[in-house]
């Protein structure tokens, strides 16, 4: 008995590395075009790179997990049946039942694992990640490039001859306020800095400001002057994970099906593995892809129909189906 759970474990494990590792690929990359797609549009450095990575993989190991489990179940029995070795192991009186006790460990540490991102990681994951990009927006909203029109700083339109380490040489800012004065602003250097409140401002040094309205034109020298921009960066607080799931209670019911579904379905994975190599062969696909609509459809119909009743109706459902169809196709004939 110690050997036929070591030979389905070790079968086991194999056709889960064999699907994880491009699965894992695949959806890695998804993210990582999102990531580039931002990158397009702020200035991301090797380390915002890098984080926002990590902060996505709660959601690429929840999206790889379940489909990998799937597969690896099914191609793990439909690799016996086809090799007449499931039948062998039947045949030698062993209880389908006992089969499906030595993967019931794994169940249950795949749903402790999915359970655990989605009740704890994936919203901390998510809020950080919020805020991340908040402020890399934020920072691109503020940074002004050397000799380019067509930049502001608030209502200010803004030139600057050269910009080292956000140090700016030669700045001219214009504007026209509602009141109907028209300014323009000449400072020798600028800086663009944050105060305590996060607001930031642009520090000018050795500057004058020229004011005209009405025929009257006015001329101000300045030693410093910060103007404040329109904006302020406000970083959300971080809530913890009740808090932030009672805000998202659609994505709640669908991640917690998510994560229940190894254990519940374990029984249909056995019995859509296991079958006949005279009459049926290379179904191990089909089943894969139809086992997978089962479990994806109801979880994204919990979502659109936020409610504790239809996330329990569809528990029931799959454990109904899973018993019905393990005892249908394993019990009776084997």
């Amino acid at each position: 008995m110690a050997k036929l759970k070591e030979f389905i474990l070790t079968n086991f494990t194999k056709s889960l590395l064999t699907l994880f590792v491009p699965f894992f690929i695949i959806i890695a990359l998804t993210y990582l075009i999102k990531i580039s797609n931002l990158s397009a549009k702020v200035n991301l450095e090797f380390i915002d790179f890098i984080t926002m990575f990590v902060y996505f993989l709660p959601h690429i190991f929840f999206a790889t997990i379940p489909l990998t489990f799937i597969g690896a179940t099914i191609n793990t029995f439909a690799k016996l049946s086809e090799e007449n070795e499931a039948i062998a192991i039947f045949s030698l009186g062993y209880s389908p039942n006992k089969i499906y006790r030595y993967l019931l460990p794994l169940a249950i540490l795949f749903t402790i694992f999915l359970t655990a991102l989605t009740l704890y990681i994936i919203p901390y994951a998510d809020q950080y990640m919020y805020n991340l990009k908040s402020k890399k927006v934020y920072d691109a909203k503020l940074k002004i490039l050397p000799k380019k029109l067509s930049q502001s700083f608030g209502k200010q339109h803004i030139f600057i001859e050269s910009n080292k380490n956000n140090k700016f040489k030669n700045v001219t800012m214009f504007s026209e306020d509602s009141s109907g004065y028209m300014q323009i602003m000449l400072s020798k250097s600028g800086s663009i800095e944050h105060n305590v409140s996060k607001k930031s401002y642009l520090s000018l040094n050795n500057g004058s400001l020229y004011r005209y309205k009405d025929k009257n034109f006015q001329i101000i020298d300045f030693a410093n002057l910060k103007l404040y921009n329109n904006k302020s960066f406000y970083s959300h607080k971080i809530l913890k994970p009740s808090a932030y799931w009672k805000k998202h209670m659609k994505l709640f019911y669908h991640f917690l099906l998510i994560s229940l579904s190894p254990l519940l379905i374990l029984p249909l994975l056995i019995a859509f593995g296991v079958f006949n190599p005279r009459y049926q062969k290379n179904r191990a696909s089909i089943y894969i892809l139809l086992i997978t609509l089962l479990v994806y459809i109801p979880a994204v119909l919990a979502k659109l129909k936020v409610s504790i009743y239809v996330t329990l109706a569809i528990i029931v459902f799959w454990v109904i189906v899973s018993i019905i169809m393990f005892r249908q196709k394993i019990l009776k004939r084997y």
